[in-house]
């Protein structure tokens, strides 16, 4: 059976539809309504009742074969849109739609006889069709309008992190604004990282496996992690310890991430090629003082370690390793526990490590400048690496 031939029982039935559009779409109104996501303060009656005769009429028109406007067939899309602003659950609105092809068939039937049921429903596939139709551009229309308010979102996220990072005195509106864009109480704690540079593309892959690369931020050159944390003693995610990327403490509200975006930043810059893990203030600042420091660090380096560059390879390496132990463990027992060694052994290396640099690792004073000389030392390719 066509349903576009004239005088066929499906004609009729879509002929008689449509004249009856308007007491079609009421009934519908009354049907949706009792699908989970539609409330009353999203979508008005009036407006709802407007898009389901709408629908309903382009919908018919589809299978009756009749031409449809160029309005109509925009129709789909922009309802999708409309839905996604609207806030309506995407499953909610699929649903909704899927009900037009019951709907419709229902509102058919009751104009075929019985004795034409059987041609009538060898029909039901123009049906099927036009509802697939609607149902697909409504989904993409939707997916379009989500995306387009993400990047709006996000444009407005990234504006309003400039101003707070380059305000030059706090702005308790700007504090609430940020807040708001965060989807954040002004009041949250939050984990701050940079990624280093040239290795964005790592903490981007790492969070979207994580499913929180909508908590990354592209500022100008800069990947930024702002991550919501339970406490302030709260250990950061597993997933970005082991990235290359600087990790600055709790930010304690949300005044505080300017501050430690430029901690995080400074940790970032510090990140060598091949480091694989989070930097962070408390284990890594002699890398980051190192790198703000430059040319000095490196002469400070040459000048307490240059008297250990004429001693014997195996001799060398036995006193930085036993200078690293004390620096890590503030404790000669202790270095001696991790050497393998004896107490004496530890004692006798420190003594000629002053002997020849005329610094003690042991004393705190020179313990300070020792760090930093065997970090910038490492910078430059030596072998020795800093306590972690």
């Amino acid at each position: 059976m066509s349903w576009s031939e004239e005088g066929s029982p499906g004609a009729v039935a879509l002929r008689a539809c449509l004249r009856e559009v308007d007491a079609l779409a009421r009934a519908y109104l009354l049907e949706v309504r009792g699908v989970t996501g539609y409330p009353e303060a999203a979508i008005a009656d009036e407006e709802l009742l407007a898009t389901a005769r709408e629908s309903l009429e382009y919908l018919l028109r589809l299978v009756a074969g009749l031409p449809v406007t160029s309005d109509r067939r925009s129709l789909s899309r922009e309802v999708g849109r409309r839905r996604a602003r609207q806030g309506i659950p995407l499953e909610s609105l699929l649903r909704a739609v899927r009900m037009d092809f019951r709907f419709i068939w229902n509102a058919l039937r009751e104009h075929v006889s019985d004795e034409d049921l059987v041609a009538f429903s060898d029909g039901v596939l123009p049906i099927w069709d036009a509802v697939e139709l609607h149902l697909t551009d409504v989904h993409s229309g939707y997916l379009a309008e989500l995306t387009a308010m993400r990047r709006q979102a996000e444009h407005e996220r990234v504006f309003l992190l400039r101003s707070l990072f380059e305000a030059e005195r706090q702005d308790p509106h700007l504090v609430r604004q940020v807040a708001r864009a965060l989807d954040a109480d002004a009041r949250d704690l939050f984990a701050v990282a940079v990624a280093a540079p040239g290795r964005e593309a790592e903490l981007r892959a790492a969070a979207a496996g994580a499913g929180a690369d909508d908590m990354l931020v592209d500022l100008d050159s800069e990947v930024l992690a702002l991550l919501r944390c339970a406490d302030p003693g709260g250990a950061p995610p597993e997933w970005l310890l082991g990235l290359p990327v600087g990790l600055a403490p709790t930010a304690r509200g949300v005044a505080e991430i300017p501050r430690m975006r430029r901690v995080a930043a400074r940790l970032a810059r510090a990140v060598r090629p091949g480091d694989g893990r989070a930097l962070r203030v408390r284990s890594d600042w002699p890398a980051v003082v190192v790198r703000e420091l430059g040319d000095v660090a490196e002469v400070l380096a040459e000048e307490v370690l240059a008297p250990l560059d004429g001693l014997p390879e195996r001799e060398r390496s036995a006193l930085v390793e036993t200078a690293l132990a004390v620096l890590e463990r503030g404790s000669v027992s202790e270095a001696a526990h991790v050497l393998y060694c004896h107490r004496n052994t530890v004692l006798n290396r420190l003594r000629r490590f002053e002997e020849l640099t005329g610094r003690n690792p042991a004393r705190p004073g020179d313990g300070a400048l020792v760090l930093l000389s065997l970090e910038a030392a490492r910078g430059r390719g030596a072998e020795a690496d800093p306590p972690s």
